[in-house]
């Protein structure tokens, strides 16, 4: 591996290579390494892009701390002045459900993903006597059905969680057959899953999970092992596209100086 970069740099900049100019996105506020691929890609080639943080505010300060605005009253109070906009998350809602429905991308970290898709930040094990209940699903549900498209992130790429099948079905996947079944055709569940070994996505034939890119520290070999299923992994799959020296220094010094990505980061 590079010593110039780690792999949760590497998620972070393939996360904000996702996402186009002119969108209008929504993340959660537990999802740091999302949260500051927002901020790396306004910065670099997004200027334009309407960002929905945590249901509340719309373009937040990028020079704030979103973390502590959760927590810290005055700075609570200080992020709705700096911000463009404040809502209330039913009125996200509204805007989701909308005519016009101009919610490009949401993004997810989920506990557990199936080769289909779905998606499991509910409970692990039987739902009505879980081994481990994660805090709920929150919003997952509707940005897998609400969102023209999903963006899924994974710090640690492990058999755990790509599983056979999820305990517990929080947001439903990418299957183009259910989703014309029950009026979701235009909206693509997940469209890519970036992980600490690669880049996976539902390009196959089949429409289940594949690679669509190694990154330059990981094989092919080590993303099979890790997986709980057996997904398609192309025999010319590409390398993914390391970090540029232009991304690394806006991510270090003006996105995240604050290394909240770090928060993501998981040890082999």
């Amino acid at each position: 591996m590079s010593s110039e970069y780690t792999p949760i740099d590497q998620i972070v900049v393939s996360l904000s290579r996702e996402i186009n100019n002119n969108e209008t996105c929504y993340t959660g506020i537990a999802i740091p390494s999302a949260v500051v691929a927002v901020q790396l890609a306004r910065m670099t080639h997004a200027p334009n892009l309407k960002f929905f943080y945590g249901g509340y505010w719309i373009n937040p300060d990028l020079d704030v701390d979103l973390f502590t605005i959760m927590t810290d009253t005055e700075a609570f109070r200080n992020s709705i002045s700096k911000a463009q906009g404040f809502s209330h998350l039913i009125r996200l809602y509204e805007y989701w459900e909308g005519p016009k429905h101009t919610l490009s991308f949401g993004f997810i970290r989920p506990a557990q993903i199936d080769q289909f898709g779905n998606i499991n930040n509910s409970v692990i094990g039987d739902p009505n006597h879980p081994k481990f209940r994660f805090p709920g699903g929150a919003a997952a549900g509707d940005i897998s059905n609400a969102c023209s498209r999903v963006i899924a992130y994974v710090p640690r790429h492990d058999a755990r969680t790509f599983v056979e099948k999820v305990d517990f079905i929080t947001g439903k996947g990418a299957s183009p057959e259910w989703r014309k079944r029950v009026g979701l055709d235009n909206y693509t569940g997940i469209a890519s899953i970036i992980t600490d070994l690669g880049i996976l996505d539902f390009n196959s034939p089949s429409g289940t999970m594949r690679v669509r890119s190694i990154h330059e520290f990981s094989t092919t070999e080590e993303i099979r092992e890790n997986t709980g299923f057996d997904l398609e992994i192309p025999p010319d799959v590409p390398t993914t596209e390391v970090p540029t020296q232009v991304e690394l220094e806006v991510l270090r010094t003006k996105a995240d100086p604050l290394e909240i990505r770090n928060f993501d980061s998981r040890n082999r």
